[in-house]
């Protein structure tokens, strides 16, 4: 119990370093052989650089920033690389950048994708927990053990539950800011929870933005603007600044990554 308490009170407290720069991961989707969604000549992964470019701009010219992108060429990097990026430069937000497509081609808009609360692997990893305690004599045996793990796992959920309602407050900002800037209304099925590896498998705020539809013709238009892929960035990194001074203000929102 002691554990759980001290864990509660890093996330409560951890990081009062709040003047210190915030690393941002920008994360632009797909890459080389992989295109993601494709209309005619324009493709997701060469916009979604375009724009993580931009973005990445804006945070080097803020002082409250770090920024790391995960590819700057056309390349395709797997996914476990990306997750991985995140770990090993010691981000504290991830923020992956997206293009939509519907086979519907009157959709359009952005989305914002945060983790699942329970992913489906661990569902059924609690499904056999729960069958396994059923069996009295397995249940015996490791009485201890499972005392141990209670607390493991306690301190699992505390962090991931935390990182979950992070990435839920950045999802409603960076959508809320993005709505106001260009006059539209705010929805809120546009804020959406899905298990994405590249969200799901970091431990830091992470958002997959979905930044319009290519399979949208007027959308699709814009989205090959220079002009509209930087007001894009900007939006995101004034959607950053925001996050970062509400969190600022707030001890138990605190961003950094724990050491």
């Amino acid at each position: 119990m002691k554990q759980v308490l001290t864990f509660a009170f890093m996330i409560a407290f951890t990081f009062t370093l709040h003047a210190s720069p915030l690393h941002i991961l920008v994360d632009p989707g797909h890459g080389g052989s992989d295109s993601g969604a494709v209309r005619g000549s324009l493709k997701e992964s060469v916009i979604a650089l375009k724009v993580a470019k931009n973005l990445a701009e804006f945070l080097r010219k803020d002082d409250r920033f770090e920024v790391t992108l995960t590819r700057e060429t056309d390349r395709k990097i797997p996914l476990d690389q990306r997750t991985q990026i995140a770990k090993d430069v010691k981000a504290d937000v991830l923020l992956s950048i997206h293009l939509n497509t519907n086979n519907d081609p009157r959709v359009h808009g952005q989305e914002f994708y945060f983790q699942n609360q329970l992913p489906a692997d661990e569902d059924m990893l609690f499904l056999a927990s729960r069958e396994n305690d059923e069996e009295d004599d397995i249940h015996a045996a490791n009485e201890k053990l499972s005392s141990e793990n209670d607390v493991r796992v306690i301190l699992e959920d505390l962090g991931r539950n935390h990182r979950i309602k992070s990435s839920g407050d950045l999802s409603k900002v960076l959508f809320e800011n993005w709505a106001v800037a260009n006059g539209k209304k705010v929805a809120s099925r546009s804020i959406r929870q899905a298990p994405f590896r590249v969200v799901s498998q970091v431990a830091i705020p992470s958002v997959l933005c979905e930044l319009g539809f290519l399979s949208n013709p007027a959308e699709a238009a814009k989205l090959n603007e220079s002009a509209y892929q930087a007001s894009l960035a900007k939006s995101l990194y004034d959607g950053l600044v925001k996050f970062k001074e509400t969190s600022d203000k707030d001890p138990e929102r605190a961003l950094h990554s724990a050491p």
